[in-house]
Order: C-alpha cells, then sequence, then structure tokens
C-alpha cells in the first residue's frame, strides 16, 4: 500500500487528510485516488505537485511507487 497525504485544497477537495491506496504506478496510484474522491479532487488534481520519496514526479508518470511509500500531494501555494 501506498499513503497518498493530501493538502490544503487538495485535503478539502477530497474529504480525507490520508488515504491508502495499492502501490504501483505514480499514475495509477492517482487514478485510484481520483476514483475513490470527490470530483472536486478532479478540479484539484492537475495544478498539485505530486512528491514521494524526496523526488517530483509528473502526473503521467510510470515510476513505480513500491509498498510503503508516501506520496504527498501539494496544491500551488503563494510564499516564499
Amino acid at each position: 500500500m501506498v499513503t497518498v497525504r493530501l493538502f490544503a485544497a487538495a485535503r478539502a477537495a477530497a474529504g480525507a487528510s490520508e488515504v491508502e491506496v495499492e502501490s504501483g504506478p505514480v499514475a495509477a496510484v492517482l487514478a485510484e485516488l481520483l476514483a475513490r474522491s470527490a470530483e472536486n479532487l478532479a478540479r484539484v488534481l492537475p495544478h498539485c505537485a505530486v512528491v514521494a520519496a524526496g523526488e517530483r514526479f509528473e502526473h503521467s508518470s510510470a515510476a513505480v511507487l513500491a509498498p510503503g511509500t508516501i506520496l504527498d500531494v501539494l496544491p500551488p501555494f503563494a510564499g516564499g
């Protein structure tokens, strides 16, 4: 399993701060997250940064997430 942590607008759109999904390619993990969540997340997710194990992945990435990985979904934010 992969732990997906959702922050700010992504958390509000999904209705949860953390979700467990099957491990696999990043794109499949995000697709499963969308299938479980309210459609509001579909509007927010394309604007989010998706970060796992200290690396940035694109939404369509085929990179495979190992079981136990924590994937953070971070909406855009201002500031420094």
